[in-house]
């Protein structure tokens, strides 16, 4: 019988418990809370460091809301309508493992034809999200928005590691503060996030792969007040794409807390 997945909002703590196995017996210490939330498709919604003021992520959810089901209209449909996601937790070669695996639904809970998987690995340094949409329709015009979306709080700059150089900023306005098709992200230090400037702490997202198209977009949505969003945009009204049955989109992005002295060194 499966185990069922009992985590809602309660915060679980993964003591990087992550420590690989044949590391030794030393203590390890707490790094980060985690929680996942079932009701809203399973997928993280709370990750943050347990003693330091720093951003955290405060939900995660992948989405459509135009054009891609309907050219030109507005139809809403992801996975935080997804209220029945299969969760399993396994450790691979001494590090935690959560998969999340759901469908992209409509407020009435009805499916439009994507399923979504997200791997969460836990290691010593980070958490590496691997998301992938799977096709179980044909979809031809995929001229919209189609995207994964990292929920933030407490953060009122933003940074990125770009083709130019480094960009640091502090979020003056509400709307989309950086933007990867407009300062393309560097090839070999593919990194941005957010921070906090009164604890020097960052949050920061560094994209792994994005196969077998890449993305239309990367970017950052925030406001003024700390909270936003970052998102991983397959599809965000640049190209028309299109899926067959069983095609697969994949994005891989690791997580990380960091101090910006301790960035800009790791980076160079």
């Amino acid at each position: 019988m499966r185990r069922r997945w009992t985590l809602t909002v309660a915060l679980v703590l993964f003591a990087a418990l992550s420590l690989a196995i044949d590391r030794g017996p030393e203590p390890v210490q707490p790094r980060w809370l985690v929680s996942f939330q079932r009701q809203s498709g399973g997928l993280l919604s709370l990750l943050r460091l347990p003693d330091f003021e720093a951003p955290k992520i405060n939900g995660m959810a992948i989405y459509t809301d135009w054009g891609i089901l309907k050219p030109y209209q507005y139809e809403p449909v992801g996975s935080q309508n997804e209220n029945e996601p299969k969760v399993s937790e396994l450790t691979s070669e001494g590090w935690k493992v959560v998969i999340v695996e759901g469908q992209l639904k409509d407020r009435q809970g009805q499916p439009c034809g994507l399923k979504y998987r997200v791997v969460h690995r836990f290691t010593i340094d980070g958490v590496i999200l691997e998301i992938s949409l799977v096709s179980e329709r044909v979809f031809k015009s995929m001229h919209g928005f189609l995207a994964a979306m990292l929920n933030f709080s407490d953060a009122t700059e933003w940074f990125a590691c770009t083709r130019k150089g480094w960009l640091f900023a502090e979020t003056l306005h509400d709307g989309r503060v950086f933007q990867s098709v407009h300062e393309p992200l560097d090839n070999n230090k593919p990194v941005l996030g957010v921070a906090n400037p009164r604890t020097g702490w960052g949050l920061v997202l560094t994209l792994e792969d994005a196969s077998p198209n890449g993305l239309d977009n990367v970017f950052i949505h925030a406001n003024p007040k700390g909270s936003g969003g970052i998102f991983l945009a397959w599809c965000d009204g640049i190209t028309t794409r299109e899926m067959n049955v069983g095609e697969e989109w994949r994005v891989s992005v690791k997580l990380s807390f960091s101090r910006f002295d301790e960035l800009l060194d790791a980076t160079e």
